[in-house]
């Protein structure tokens, strides 16, 4: 197995891969936008755009969602301030209750609820796609901020921040995301906070995967989980960390396939190793079905 952290050369290249990228895509003075989180995803996406096309090019927005991590919208806000550009906030509080309910009412059979945080939080994220909707008509080359560590876990909602026309940090794990974040100067509060979503307070990502983990699949429609259910989210969460998650990904995204032997790589239990096996299988399954499918023929020409 090759190393999965990147040596700072390493590093200098992929910086100037993914900007030369940018400036390929985005050639003939298109514009581009792209949606602030507040983490460390979106904040080296942001530089890497700004450091191609420069900021009159670059379009950013924030979503202010009801019950969102403050320091996320601070963080988005502190870094348009920092790039020297505007930050369109977009207040939409409330909006993804409103579209749960009506789910519910007008579909009680998939049952939709707002009292559990999967389907407001799907709500939420999909939010950002309407509004990239509307810029995309107006000329705007969507940008996005997925990074490789979500995508084999399939931990990403594929019309929602899975939608985009450009992803410059999508071929990398979380793990060397922060390498990029620390070589492109990111602030280290944005760094060192717990990688969230942001959508609610005290939401991890690692937490959220461990039960993920527990349920063998990404988790669809909302479910209860038992007590010793939760008992082993969190165990497996006390073990997660990215540089363990991303190695043993690497491991089964090479053929590796025996969960002793990418424990003894990632450091995870291998009974957490089988799991993350089980889950990278059914992400790609669920998560993996390729969009835009047609009929692939010439339509015959007229008699």
């Amino acid at each position: 197995m090759r190393p999965l952290r990147l040596s700072e050369a390493q590093v200098a290249v992929e910086i100037r891969r993914t900007t030369e990228f940018l400036q390929h895509r985005l050639a003939d003075d298109r514009r581009a936008i792209l949606g602030l989180s507040g983490g460390v995803d979106s904040d080296v996406t942001a530089r890497l755009l700004v450091k191609a096309v420069g900021v009159d090019r670059v379009k950013f927005f924030t979503v202010v969602q009801a019950d969102m991590e403050p320091r996320h919208l601070q963080n988005a806000r502190d870094l348009a301030r920092e790039l020297g550009t505007a930050l369109v906030e977009v207040p939409l509080a409330g909006w993804a209750w409103g579209l749960i309910d009506v789910l519910a009412n007008a579909d009680p059979a998939e049952g939709y609820t707002t009292d559990a945080y999967l389907d407001v939080g799907r709500a939420k994220n999909s939010l950002r796609s309407l509004i990239y909707c509307t810029y995309h008509d107006r000329g705007y080359i969507t940008v996005g901020t997925s990074n490789r560590t979500e995508t084999e876990c399939g931990f990403f909602v594929r019309f929602g921040d899975g939608l985009w026309h450009l992803g410059p940090i999508a071929q990398l794990y979380k793990t060397q995301v922060f390498q990029l974040a620390e070589a492109l100067g990111s602030r280290q509060e944005v760094i060192r906070q717990p990688a969230s979503a942001g959508y609610w307070q005290g939401q991890s990502d690692l937490e959220d995967l461990a039960y993920w983990l527990v349920h063998g699949a990404p988790i669809g429609a909302q479910r209860a989980f038992d007590q010793d259910q939760i008992a082993l989210a969190a165990r497996i969460h006390a073990e997660l960390s990215f540089e363990r998650l991303d190695l043993a990904l690497a491991c089964i995204a090479a053929g590796l396939s025996q969960a002793s032997e990418i424990a003894g790589y990632s450091g995870l239990p291998s009974d957490i190793v089988s799991r993350l096996q089980r889950l990278v299988a059914a992400a790609a399954s669920i998560k993996g079905f390729p969009v835009a499918q047609k009929l692939d023929y010439p339509v015959p020409a007229p008699a």
